[in-house]
C-alpha cells in the first residue's frame, strides 16, 4: 500500500510541476542556431525558401503584411508541422534578413542547420 501512495504522490507532483511550470507558461525564446542578411524582398525570400526542401521536409509559408515578417515552417510530408522555422523579416526596401529555429535539440539533427543555410543563400543569391 505504501508503494501505491507513494507512485501516487509522484505522479501528482510530475502533474503538478507540468502544469504549472511547462504547459500553462509560455516557453522562453531561443536565440536563432543563425542568421543572414539578403538583398532580396522578404516576400519573395519566405515563397523560395519553402519552394526548396529541407532535410526532406515541405515548407508551410506565412506572410504578415502588416509586420514586414514571415514564417516558413517545415513540415512532414503529411502535413504534421514541426517546430523547425525560417522566420524572415523586411529590413528595407528589398532587403530582408532570415533566422533559423528549432526547438529540436536531439542529435543528428545538426545537417540540416547547415543545409538550411545553404538553402537561403541560394534564394538570396549568395
Amino acid at each position: 500500500m505504501t508503494t501505491r501512495l507513494l507512485c501516487a504522490v509522484l505522479l501528482a507532483s510530475g502533474v503538478t510541476a507540468c502544469t504549472t511550470t511547462g504547459l500553462t507558461s509560455k516557453p522562453q525564446p531561443r536565440a536563432p542556431l543563425w542568421s543572414a542578411s539578403y538583398n532580396v524582398p522578404y516576400t519573395a525570400m519566405a515563397n523560395c525558401l519553402a519552394e526548396r526542401p529541407t532535410g526532406g521536409f515541405t515548407g508551410v509559408p506565412r506572410i504578415q503584411a502588416d509586420a514586414g515578417t514571415a514564417t516558413v515552417t517545415l513540415a512532414l510530408s503529411d502535413g504534421t508541422e514541426m517546430a523547425i522555422n525560417y522566420i524572415i523579416r523586411r529590413t528595407g526596401s528589398g532587403t530582408s534578413v532570415v533566422e533559423w529555429r528549432r526547438v529540436l535539440t536531439v542529435g543528428g539533427w545538426e545537417p540540416i542547420d547547415s543545409e538550411a543555410h545553404a538553402h537561403a543563400d541560394t534564394c538570396g543569391k549568395v
